[in-house]
C-alpha cells in the first residue's frame, strides 16, 4: 500500500463522516428553523449518531437549549454556530491536555489507538512505532484485538518492520489481560510508550 494510498483513503472516509454529519444537521435545521424540543431531540440523536460522546452530546444539547431560553440564540443558523464553536474549544482543549500529559514522566504512556474496522489501525500503529524509535524512545506494541482474524498476524508484520517489540496472546483471549501483560512487560523492560491496537467492536 503507498502512502498517499492510504492518506486518500483516509482523507475519503473522512470527508464521507464530515458530510453525512453536516448534512444531517443542515436537513434537520431546515425541516424545523425554530428552537424547540423537537429539533434538539433531532440534534441529540445525529450528534450521538457521529460518535459525538453521550456527555459530550448532553452538554451541548444543554448549552443550545439554555442560550435559547435566554434569547441569546434565535434561529438554526445561530444554532449550526453555537455547534461548531462549542465542539472547536473542546478539541482545542483536548489538544492542551494531550499536551500536558505527554509532559508528565510517569512511563509508560499508553496510546490506544481506536476506530472501526477498516480505518487503518494496525498501519497507523505501525508507523507511531517507527516515529518514536526514531525519537529514541523503546515502544511496546500491545495486540488487544483479540477479536479479528488475522488482526495479531498483521500487527507483528508491522511490529518487524518497526523493530519493535509486541506482546500478544492467541486469538480469542481477554483484551484486558493482553494489556496487562504488556504493562508488566513495558515497565520491567523499561518499554515506553506502549502502543495499543483495539478491536474494532470496542
Amino acid at each position: 500500500m503507498t502512502k498517499s494510498g492510504f492518506f486518500s483513503r483516509l482523507k475519503e472516509a473522512v470527508q464521507k463522516t464530515k458530510e453525512n454529519f453536516v448534512g444531517r444537521l443542515e436537513e434537520a435545521m431546515g425541516l424545523r428553523p425554530e428552537i424547540d424540543g423537537a429539533l434538539l431531540e433531532d440534534l441529540e440523536s445525529i450528534l450521538i449518531g457521529a460518535d459525538i460522546g453521550v456527555q459530550t452530546t448532553s452538554d451541548l444539547i444543554e448549552k443550545i437549549r439554555d442560550q435559547a431560553d435566554r434569547k441569546m440564540i434565535r434561529d438554526a443558523e445561530q444554532v449550526k454556530r453555537l455547534i461548531q464553536t462549542t465542539l472547536l474549544e473542546i478539541l482545542n482543549q483536548t489538544s492542551r491536555n494531550g499536551e500536558s500529559a505527554r509532559a508528565v514522566d510517569n512511563a509508560p504512556w499508553v496510546v490506544f489507538v481506536v476506530g472501526v474496522n477498516g480505518v487503518g489501525k494496525t498501519t497507523t500503529i505501525g508507523k507511531l512505532a517507527y516515529l518514536y524509535r526514531n525519537r529514541g524512545k523503546k515502544p511496546l506494541i500491545c495486540a488487544s484485538d483479540t477479536f479479528r482474524a488475522a488482526a495479531i498476524d498483521q500487527l507483528e508484520i508491522w511490529a518487524r518492520r518497526a523493530n519493535t517489540e509486541m506482546i500478544k496472546q492467541a486469538s480469542g483471549a481477554d483484551p484486558a489481560a493482553v494489556l496487562f501483560d504488556a504493562l508488566q512487560a513495558a515497565r520491567a523492560r523499561g518499554r515506553d510508550p506502549v502502543i495499543v491496537d483495539t478491536a474494532g467492536r470496542l
